[in-house]
């Protein structure tokens, strides 16, 4: 194994990578009424921009598990990052909703590519400690998440352009126009921009395409693992036990990026129909705080886990999520500052469970390209069913679904963590 300092490095572009995933997943819900209008679509069509990105991430997951078995994990990772550079240039740029459907479906396969490449190369930098590694990479997500509303808000329009108003249609009925309630109409932005939102994210990603084809040349000449130690990780002899565990891990980490993407996209719609009738820059900026608390208890996470084990941080991250859940049921809608202390807190403690539950179920079983493949496809299955499913009742009940399906998704996850505590003990890695 090479010097712990050489590894470090690498792990810190691995961090600057990972904001790609972060951009993906912040960016949309800010920008999603000005495409709406863009496009010319009906909120009806625009709920099906998270269908497909969420297939577009499973196909992205699966097609990086068969790319590194034949060519390098590095030049994936390079050859991600440059399609998702390139995806962000061209999005915006089409007036047609097909071609706007088409553009994130292909960032979908992009964000996959990275997020998998991204795990397996961290994987293999640290074989011994993957805790704190695990996190500090997808910490970067959450950096991208918390800056990219930010980076969105100069180029939204405010308020209706003339004759042509932003409208969500609530229970297949009425029509709630997005009106400018900036106090004076003279002062709104009503001409929007936002395709120069894409093409920034897709300048900032730009500098880790360099950085992994140098190491994809390095890597050639010196390999970090060889094939046979590879080979050899992937094998396990397992038992019906594992199975069910490896079954569960599965099951649990469904919705653990639904759920973030289906607040967040659909935060800011939620905000300019309920009875406060919020700006949408005033939810662009309550979306920042969303992907910026996220970021905050990644960081506190990340902090902790040197004193407390992964699994006492995981039961506290749930107490946060159920308190956090009462307040947007029994606040959110009715008062302000309920909405900014319950989305303040979703966002801290929604943050930890994708590295923290694999990191954690590293002391049961190997932790192996396939699990790790399981894992993100299961969330990639997550990302289509959650923000979709939760858009539609949004559109066809009320805004204050999204509530309730959050807090119904933070009840199954903590069910099915009780179940692989109960499956994981007296089980040992094979």
């Amino acid at each position: 194994m090479e010097d712990r300092k050489t590894r470090i490095f690498e792990t810190i572009w691995l961090f600057w990578a990972f904001h790609l995933v972060g951009f993906v997943n912040g960016i949309i819900g800010p920008t999603l009424l000005d495409l709406q209008q863009f496009v010319h679509a009906t909120w009806t069509q625009m709920t099906y921009i998270f269908f497909l990105q969420g297939a577009g991430f499973i196909v992205g997951i699966l097609l990086a598990f068969g790319l590194e078995r034949c060519l390098s994990t590095r030049l994936v990772m390079t050859g991600s990052l440059l399609l998702g550079c390139m995806v962000n240039f061209a999005l915006p740029w089409g007036t047609v909703f097909y071609y706007l459907a088409i553009m994130f479906f292909i960032m979908g396969v992009a964000k996959g590519l990275v997020d998998y490449a991204a795990m397996s190369i961290s994987n293999q930098l640290w074989p011994g400690e993957k805790g704190a590694p695990f996190q500090f990479v997808t910490l970067g997500a959450g950096i991208g998440s918390f800056l990219a509303p930010f980076i969105a808000t100069p180029f939204l329009a405010n308020g209706p352009s003339a004759g042509d108003m932003f409208s969500i249609e609530i229970n297949n009925h009425t029509s709630q126009p997005l009106v400018c309630i900036e106090g004076d109409q003279s002062q709104c932005n009503t001409e929007s921009h936002v395709q120069y939102a894409y093409v920034c994210i897709g300048i900032l990603s730009i500098p880790p395409v360099f950085a992994f084809a140098h190491y994809h040349r390095k890597r050639w000449s010196e390999p970090l693992i060889t094939y046979e130690e590879f080979q050899h990780t992937e094998r396990g002899s397992y038992s019906t036990r594992h199975y069910i565990f490896f079954a569960l891990l599965f099951l649990f980490h469904i919705p653990v990026f639904g759920i973030m993407l289906a607040y967040g996209d659909l935060l800011t719609p939620y905000g300019v129909t309920i009875g406060l009738h919020f700006s949408k820059s005033h939810m662009a900026i309550m979306t920042s705080v969303f992907w910026g608390c996220f970021l905050l208890g990644r960081l506190i996470n990340l902090c902790f886990s040197g004193c407390l084990s992964n699994f006492v941080l995981i039961c506290l991250n749930f107490v946060g999520l159920v308190i956090a859940c009462g307040v947007l049921i029994g606040l959110g809608d009715k008062y302000e500052v309920g909405l900014w202390m319950g989305t303040a807190a979703l966002g801290i403690f929604t943050s930890p469970y994708l590295p923290m539950v694999l990191a954690w179920s590293a002391n049961y079983v190997q932790l192996t390209g396939g699990i790790i493949t399981a894992c993100l496809v299961a969330s990639g299955v997550g990302e289509i069913i959650v923000p979709f499913i939760t858009g539609q009742c949004f559109v066809a009940y009320t805004p204050k679904v999204l509530m309730y399906f959050i807090s119904g998704t933070v009840a199954y996850e903590i069910v099915t963590f009780l179940f692989l505590v109960v499956c994981s003990r007296g089980l040992s890695k094979s």
